[in-house]
This record gives structure tokens, sequence and C-alpha cells, in this order.
């Protein structure tokens, strides 16, 4: 005769089960640490979606194993909490300028390491303030001497310019659906990764860019209008690395 275990020790089998089979996935969520803590700065932006815009960044970021939280106030660069991140990413388009305390917060904050992403109409932002100016590079501005503009919004063709550099690396050429932005202004040298090619000026513009800024890098894409955008497979490779680069994490 079989003898047949008891209700008691059924259940005393399945949770030993299924306590082992846990064992492996709890231990490996342990070891799995993010790539690195990143701020996003957004809030206002009076031509584009914003809040759209800044939760698309944010999951592309966590897709791509950042934790990343996002802020509508600025003030928060000048807290002690401001340790605990990496790296700052811009998703916002103002001509107001930030109280002189944040300002030198975020100028600290890139001067002494930290790194940082600037993302589509982010390098409208703030005319008139030389350091951030300097920090980005190559911004869009409009007066009596400086005349950006763009094309119209739709599809062109991302050329990928280094494919050594470990953003971009062994990248081919990709589409896009976005505005193409040219006669941006030089404040500062940066080293240019990707071009376009503008139907309205017959001229190729940069499109995705990076430097070093005091201890820090600036990872600065033009791309990103919106969501439709940001759905490509291209833009989020490069954002993702792009941030990835900024914070160190090439090494």
């Amino acid at each position: 005769m079989i003898a047949v275990p008891s209700l008691k020790s059924m259940l005393a089998i399945l949770l030993l089960c299924i306590v082992v089979a846990g064992v492996p996935a709890v231990a490996q969520q342990q070891e799995q640490e993010p790539l690195g803590r990143l701020l996003i700065i957004t809030g206002v932006d009076r031509y584009h979606a914003w809040n759209p815009n800044s939760e698309r960044v944010r999951q592309i970021l966590i897709d791509g194993g950042f934790e990343a939280v996002i802020s509508e106030d600025p003030w928060v660069l000048t807290t002690p909490g401001m340790e605990r991140y990496d790296g700052i990413v811009m998703v916002l388009n103002t001509d107001d300028r930030w109280p002189a305390p944040v300002e030198s917060a975020l100028v600290g904050h890139i001067r002494g390491g930290m790194g940082i992403g600037i993302i589509h109409s982010s390098d409208n932002c703030f005319p008139g303030w030389s350091e951030f100016e300097d920090m980005v590079g190559l911004l869009w501005r409009i007066d009596e001497v400086n005349k950006a503009g763009h094309d119209h919004y739709g599809p062109y063709t991302v050329e990928i310019v280094d494919k050594k550099h470990f953003i971009t690396e062994a990248m081919e050429d990709f589409p896009i659906t976005d505005e193409l932005y040219r006669d941006l202004t030089k404040y500062s040298d940066f080293h240019v990764l990707a071009e376009g090619f503008s139907r309205d000026k017959q001229a190729r513009y940069p499109l995705i860019m990076t430097k070093n800024y005091g201890k820090g890098r600036v990872f600065h894409t033009v791309l990103g209008h919106d969501v439709n955008t940001m759905s490509s497979a291209g833009f989020q490779r490069t954002t993702l690395r792009g941030m990835i680069w900024a914070v160190g994490g090439d090494n």
C-alpha cells in the first residue's frame, strides 16, 4: 500500500519549494544597483507638453536601469538631498532666470562632478546666464544678432558622425520625427556626435553633443519635441547612453 502524505506534510513541502525558488530572485534583486540616481527638473515650457515629456524621459531612464525622480521646484537643487544624486536632467523651457542661490547650486553641482542632460528646448533657457550658456555650449537664442529656428516638425534622418564615442558607438543613422534645430548660438566648444540636414537651409546642424564642464559632463540633445519623438529607438538609446556617460558610467 502506497503511503499518502498528510495535508500538513504537503503544505510544508509546498512552502519549502516556494522559499527555495524565491531565494535566487530575491538575492538577484538585492544585487541589482541602479546605474545612478537622476533628478529631472521640469515644470515649465511655453511650447512643449512638459508633463508627458518629462514622464516619458523618466520612464526611458528607469527602463534603462536608472533611478529617476521628477521635481517641478528648482529650489531642490539647493538642498542637502542633492548629495544622493549622480546627475540632473533638464526638461523645460523658460526665459526667466532662477534665483541666484539656485543658479549657483546648479553650477556648483556640475563643476563638482555631477552629470547633466539637456533635452531639446532646455537649451532655450536662461538668456543672459553666462555660466549656463558656457556649460551647454550651443543654445537657442533670438535677438538682433542671433536667429535660431527649426525646420517644420516632420521626419528626417539623424546622422551619426562619431561611431566611436560611448553614446553612439557602432550606431547607424536613424529616422526620427521631430523639429530640426538650426542656427543656434555657440558659446563654448563641444563635441558633436550626430548631425541633421536642414531642408530649409540646405545645411547640416549639430543634434547630439557632449562636453566637459569643470569635473562634470554635459550631454546635450536637441531631439525630444514630444512623446512621439521620444518613441524613436534612436532617441531612447542616445538619451539613455548619454546619461550613463554623463554620470561616468562608461568607465
